[in-house]
């Protein structure tokens, strides 16, 4: 039976250790943490997005993504677009700043929508790595 405390430790050794990374490109003032403003039925891509490089900072082909739970109140559409890496402290600090192709995911809402909206993506990295990602929004 695995130990809750080892296990999560272990994962987040695994995780450090493979390159992979979350963008967020240039949050919006006044944007609560986690929640994205986006205006209502127009094209929007997120802030966040996903990438992966090697040790020498050389981008890593993109993880791919799966919407598993598609929004209520628009669309998704996924797509590759540059972004800057934030590893944040660890092992890839090194590469913060380098910039390489990302997952990045395009939302639009329903014509007159506005209010809050939310999806789930399962991003896959190249190593096998799996995460799931909520993205939460705001329709102004």
């Amino acid at each position: 039976m695995p130990v809750p405390g080892l296990t999560v430790l272990a994962a987040a050794l695994l995780c450090s250790l493979l390159g992979g990374c979350v963008t967020t490109e240039g949050t919006a003032q006044g944007q609560s943490e986690g929640t994205e403003r986006v205006a209502s039925g127009k094209r929007t891509f997120l802030q966040k997005t996903f990438m992966t490089m090697d040790e020498r900072c050389r981008p890593i082909p993109r993880p791919k993504g799966v919407l598993t739970e598609p929004p209520r109140h628009g669309k998704v559409r996924l797509a590759t677009r540059k972004a800057a890496a934030e590893y944040g402290p660890g092992p890839f600090r090194h590469c913060n700043g380098r910039v390489g192709p990302s997952l990045a995911f395009e939302y639009t809402s329903k014509r007159g929508y506005r209010g809050a909206d939310s999806f789930l993506a399962r991003i896959r990295y190249n190593d096998g790595e799996i995460r799931y990602e909520r993205f939460e929004i705001t329709v102004d």
